[in-house]
């Protein structure tokens, strides 16, 4: 079977894991949100009366954001529900509690499952600054510097969750539409209002333990999962005359084996290369459809403590056609 027949055949494959099961769906919502507020006012009240609790409270908190992710996700593909009004309204509850609109999520994340893979799209794939072995090569000083810079392990793990999770959803641009752009306005009035209220009962630095804390612990698991599900040596990136859509979204997508838990935070979409080919998947459904399909074709999946070594790749070689190190 050619490559090409391959995917093809995955891809049909794929609609058999499309059905939603809607009573399921409505149970992981108000868990989410009844477990993520609910955590954090458990904090608020604990920090005084039982400051043990608090220790609880904090990863309890961070476990409800990957979740709300999760959804909020889902929502964007409009996979979680058939009503695409549904859809958007569960989404903006999803997004509000983890700092992300949902209209602009929606925006940028349907220009990258459009655009993955393709080198002249590469500003629509915002998270991961890449760059061919060429144009590092043929860059200024202070240019490769920035550059190695953002793709250093040390950036990774502690500026880069926090500005491309925290500081890219406070802003507007004039490449967002004006849905996206309009939800970033009132969600920043919103925020600033709320935080502003909190720093007149609560002292800040309670703030910055039950809110802020969660908040960035979750944005390295997504930084971290974002990171391996694109960033890997055998990915895929293809000029815009020899791009090819199912090619990219399959090869050019991860498929990573990891624990039980770690699909538990972050809804399964480790199985990446599946998700792309078919977004219209629930969550819930991937991890039974990777079962089904890894059998019948074999195609490549990577353990987390790979994923770790896929930091050392960290620019697109055109002619290997491979991620590779900084060259000398």
């Amino acid at each position: 079977m050619t490559e090409e027949a391959k995917i093809k055949a995955i891809q049909q494959d794929l609609l058999l894991f499309r059905k939603r099961k809607i009573g399921f769906v409505w149970f992981q919502v108000v868990l989410t949100l009844g477990g993520l507020y609910g955590s954090i006012f458990w904090g608020f009240f604990a920090f005084d009366n039982h400051p043990l609790t608090t220790v609880i409270s904090v990863p309890l908190t961070t476990v409800f954001m990957c979740r709300s992710y999760v959804l909020l996700h889902d929502c964007g593909h409009r996979s979680l529900f058939k009503s695409s009004k549904l859809n958007e309204l569960v989404g903006h509850l999803m997004g509000f509690g983890i700092l992300i609109p949902h209209s602009l999520w929606q925006f940028i994340h349907d220009s990258h499952h459009k655009n993955v893979g393709n080198l002249e799209q590469r500003a629509f794939n915002p998270e991961i600054w890449t760059l061919t072995k060429k144009e590092f090569m043929a860059a200024g000083f202070w240019k490769r510097t920035a550059y190695r810079f953002m793709r250093s392990r040390w950036t990774r793990f502690s500026l880069t969750p926090t500005v491309n999770l925290g500081l890219m959803f406070r802003l507007v641009s004039t490449k967002f539409s004006r849905a996206a752009n309009t939800s970033v306005i009132v969600h920043d009035i919103a925020y600033g209002v709320i935080v502003y209220n909190l720093l007149q009962v609560f002292p800040w630095f309670q703030c910055l333990i039950l809110l802020y804390f969660p908040l960035v612990l979750f944005y390295f698991i997504a930084s971290y999962t974002f990171y391996a599900q694109h960033q890997f040596e055998n990915t895929y990136w293809e000029s815009a005359s020899e791009w090819d859509y199912a090619k990219a979204s399959f090869l050019g997508a991860s498929c990573i084996e990891a624990p039980k838990w770690y699909r538990f935070l972050t809804g399964n979409v480790i199985y990446h290369n599946l998700h792309h080919l078919q977004s219209g998947i629930p969550f819930y459904q991937l991890h039974k459809a990777h079962l089904f399909l890894k059998s019948k074709y074999h195609y490549p999946c990577y353990t987390l403590r790979q994923v770790w070594k896929m930091l050392d790749a960290k620019v697109w070689d055109e002619e290997q056609k491979r991620l590779v190190p900084f060259p000398r």
